[in-house]
C-alpha cells in the first residue's frame, strides 16, 4: 500500500511539475513574441515618419522647382484648344468670354457624351 500511496503521490508531482514548466515556457515563448512585435511596431513607426518626410519632401515646391530647372524641362502655357472649361450649373457672366478652338469645342462635344447627368452639389442646410 505504501508504494502505491508513493507512486500515485510521484505521478502527481511529476504531472503538476509538468504543467506547471509547460506554463512557463509558453509564458517565455509569449514575451519574446511581444517583444518582437514592439520592436516590429517601433521599426513600422519609425519608417513610416521617414517615409512621410520624404513625401513632403517630394511635393515641396521647392524640390519641384530644382528638378525642373535641373532637368531643364521648358513648360508652357497651353493652347486656347488644350483647354477646356467646365461649368456645373454656374452662369457665365456676360463679360468673361471663353475663347475655344474648333479642337476645343470638339473635344467639349465629345466629353458631353459622356456625362451621366448633373453633378451632386452640397447645399447648406437652413433651420
Amino acid at each position: 500500500m505504501k508504494v502505491y500511496k508513493f507512486l500515485a503521490t510521484t505521478i502527481a508531482v511529476t504531472a503538476v511539475a509538468l504543467i506547471y514548466v509547460s506554463q512557463q515556457t509558453a509564458l517565455v515563448r509569449l514575451s519574446y513574441d511581444i517583444k518582437y512585435k514592439e520592436k516590429s511596431y517601433s521599426e513600422l513607426l519609425d519608417r513610416n515618419k521617414i517615409l512621410l518626410y520624404n513625401v513632403r519632401q517630394l511635393e515641396s515646391p521647392a524640390r519641384l522647382e530644382q528638378a525642373l530647372l535641373a532637368k531643364k524641362m521648358k513648360l508652357e502655357i497651353p493652347s486656347k484648344e488644350r483647354v477646356i472649361l467646365v461649368s456645373a450649373g454656374v452662369e457665365r457672366s456676360s463679360n468673361v468670354k471663353t475663347a475655344v478652338g474648333i479642337f476645343g469645342k470638339i473635344r467639349q462635344i465629345t466629353a458631353s457624351l459622356f456625362t451621366l447627368g448633373p453633378e451632386a452639389q452640397a447645399r447648406p442646410v437652413v433651420k
